[in-house]
């Protein structure tokens, strides 16, 4: 009896911390200062380890983001910092050092790959944990010319620096779009043996980026400009009557 109270604690204790990790951004707001660790594995959700691939020490799960599921979440993200790999000193930025990556995909979520190493990647998932699902294509990216997307639920996606080309500080900033059915944004790295294969070999990696996420305001009706616009008429023509 002792034993089944103390593991019905710890499994309470569990869920607490689980649910306490997990920052919550709501419509016109931003989550400021996020700290992503060069060991965070993107594919570290769900309470599974990330790095299937092999590891020189363990990898740290995922940033999540809770948010409201629903049509027009609309996020923005933007990213500093270093990390490094190989336990080299952190000379690489969130739009990620000059090597392919081509990451196969691990806990049912996609692979990525691409013209640059471990940068700031992410994905969208619902409250459902994809492991034993049919995970989605991975996405092929282009660092030099990152572009606004529209991902799948549980398809990795580069995210960089959050801006228009590779290491510009003035890029236009990218808007990332998740699916009606997503409620979680996961923030990590996508790591592994020469870039390539399973995901793993997080636990060299020195360094850390730190993110800014913004959530866009749900946008009004289509209807609701011209409501309020007869609204005020109405309220107007009410008051001139009076003083008439």
């Amino acid at each position: 009896m002792k034993t089944s109270q103390l593991a019905v604690m710890i499994l309470a204790a569990q869920a607490i911390t689980t649910t306490a990790s997990a920052s919550v951004v709501l419509p016109g707001g931003t989550l400021a200062d996020l700290a992503i660790a060069g060991t965070t594995s993107i594919y570290h959700v769900f309470g599974h380890a990330g790095n299937p691939g092999g590891d020189f020490g363990s990898d740290t799960p995922a940033i999540r983001i809770d948010f409201n599921a629903g049509a027009n979440n609309v996020f923005s993200i933007s990213a500093t910092g270093l990390v490094g790999c190989c336990s080299d000193s952190p000379n690489i930025k969130p739009d990620g050092g000059n090597s392919a990556t081509n990451i196969s995909g691990t806990n049912g979520l996609s692979g990525i790959l691409g013209n640059s190493q471990i940068a700031l990647v992410g994905v969208f998932t619902s409250e459902n944990d994809p492991i034993g699902s049919v995970a989605p294509a991975s996405l092929n990216f282009d660092a030099n010319n990152p572009t606004s997307l529209s991902p799948l639920l549980a398809q990795v996606f580069y995210i960089g620096d959050g801006k228009s080309g590779k290491n510009n500080p003035g890029g236009t900033a990218l808007t990332f779009t998740a699916p009606t059915n997503a409620s979680r944004l996961y923030l990590g790295l996508a790591d592994g043996w020469a870039f390539n294969g399973l995901p793993g070999y997080f636990g060299d990696n020195r360094g850390a980026f730190t993110a800014n996420v913004s959530l866009a305001p749900v946008p009004l009706p289509s209807a609701l400009p011209l409501m309020l616009a007869g609204l005020g008429a109405l309220g107007l023509a009410s008051r001139r009557k009076q003083e008439v």
